[in-house]
Formats: structure tokens, C-alpha cells, sequence
């Protein structure tokens, strides 16, 4: 089956490059935790590069299914419960953009305290844009800078006040095919002009491929953090 053009395929080959490379820098394998883990497709990914994963979800169900692939893996309760080893990566996919601003607020400190001093904490998460919304359980976007005000260093009076946890050490943005969502004949397919903007959107998927998906729209983003020094 021909794969479908999304934004999500470049950040997994972004994630999964970025993984290998924090691998290289000392040959060992490193201590990952996925917060979020879902259906484990980056547990997955992870353990074949050869790290040694953990995978922390609020489905119970997600959770059985990890420790059947032989993971270990807990509920948030059960982990916050257990004391571990600090890890090398904290890695949140798409998770941030359910949680409130109060729940983010709490937990990134939470899970800053499962780091070492040379750890890396890794968020990626969609921006604003025409379907963020289509997600029910979206609770709000966040962009790199709503992080750094909350978490980092500004200078800046920000009602949530600077927790100067965490600094932003790189970043990437990653894009989505244009797509004709304001068209009538995008939703009703039928007869001419549905066939047309059928045609027409496949063109712009060929051009998102062609480009490498640098041509497109911009629909996520991945942040790599390190623990500021105090």
C-alpha cells in the first residue's frame, strides 16, 4: 500500500536520526523514556536501534501491550510511585497539546527530575493550524515559545511565571501537503468538481514529496531540551 503523505512520517525520520547520532556520541545504548507511549510505534523504534526503553501511558490497555512485547512500562501513577534511574532521553510525542497549561506546568518538572545532567528531554507537537481542532481531546497548542515562557528564561513578566528549567538546544519544523479544506468540493466529492480537486490535491502531494516536504504547510514541531545549569 502506497504510503500516505503526512508531516508525521518526516518527524519519525527526524526523531529516529536524532536518536541514532545521541547514540553515537558514546557508542552505548541509552535509557529512554517514551511519556505517552500510545501503541508503541517509538518503543518499537527505539529498542531496534538497540536502547533500552520504558513507555508510560494513561491507557491501561496500551500499557498490557507493552509489557507483552517485554517493555517496561507503567501507568503515570505507577511510575511517579517507582523510583528509577535517571534517564538519558525523556521523549514526548504529541502528548503536550491534551494537557491544560496547569497539567503541563506540573508535569515537565516531574519528568525534568527523571533527567541527569546531560540528559535530553524531546517534545514534538502540531502548531495551529486548519486541523489541529479536529483532534476532540486537543486541549490547546503549544508552540517553542509558550515552552521556553513557561519552562525557560526570558527576561519577561509571564503570568505563569519562569521555572528556568530547561533550554532549548534545537529545533525543527515540519510540514504538512496543502490541502483544499476551504473547498466545498473537498468534502463533497461527487461529479466534475470533486473529481478536480481530487486531481489537484494529489498534485500538491506529489510537490510536498518531490520537495522532501519542504513545500507545504507547517504542521508540527520538535524541540530538544537539556536541563539549564544552576
Amino acid at each position: 500500500m502506497k504510503k500516505v503523505a503526512h508531516y508525521q512520517s518526516l518527524e519519525y525520520a527526524r526523531i529516529m536520526s536524532l536518536m541514532r547520532k545521541f547514540k553515537g556520541n558514546n557508542g552505548t545504548p541509552l535509557h529512554v523514556l517514551d511519556y505517552g507511549c500510545g501503541l508503541g510505534k517509538f518503543l518499537d523504534g527505539f529498542a531496534h536501534l538497540g536502547h533500552k526503553v520504558t513507555g508510560v501511558d494513561t491507557n491501561p490497555d496500551y500499557v498490557a501491550r507493552a509489557q507483552a512485547k517485554g517493555y517496561t512500562a507503567h501507568t503515570p501513577e505507577d511510575f511517579f510511585s517507582t523510583s528509577h534511574e535517571p534517564f538519558d532521553i525523556v521523549f514526548l510525542s504529541h502528548l503536550i497539546e491534551h494537557v491544560s497549561p496547569e497539567g503541563l506546568v506540573a508535569l515537565i518538572p516531574r519528568l525534568c527530575a527523571q533527567m541527569g545532567k546531560d540528559s535530553r528531554l524531546i517534545m514534538v507537537s502540531p502548531t495551529l493550524g486548519e486541523r489541529f481542532y479536529h483532534d476532540f481531546s486537543h486541549v490547546r497548542p503549544y508552540l517553542p515559545q509558550s515552552i521556553r515562557h513557561a519552562f525557560g528564561t526570558t527576561g519577561m513578566p509571564i503570568s505563569f511565571g519562569e521555572a528556568g528549567l530547561i533550554e532549548l538546544v534545537d529545533i525543527y519544523f515540519f510540514k504538512d501537503p496543502y490541502r483544499t479544506r476551504q473547498w466545498r468540493s473537498f468534502y463533497i466529492s461527487r461529479g466534475f468538481k470533486g473529481a478536480f480537486t481530487r486531481v489537484y490535491n494529489r498534485a500538491l502531494d506529489l510537490l510536498w514529496r518531490a520537495s522532501g516536504g519542504r513545500i507545504g504547510v507547517t504542521a508540527s514541531w520538535l524541540g530538544v531540551y537539556e536541563l539549564r545549569v544552576r
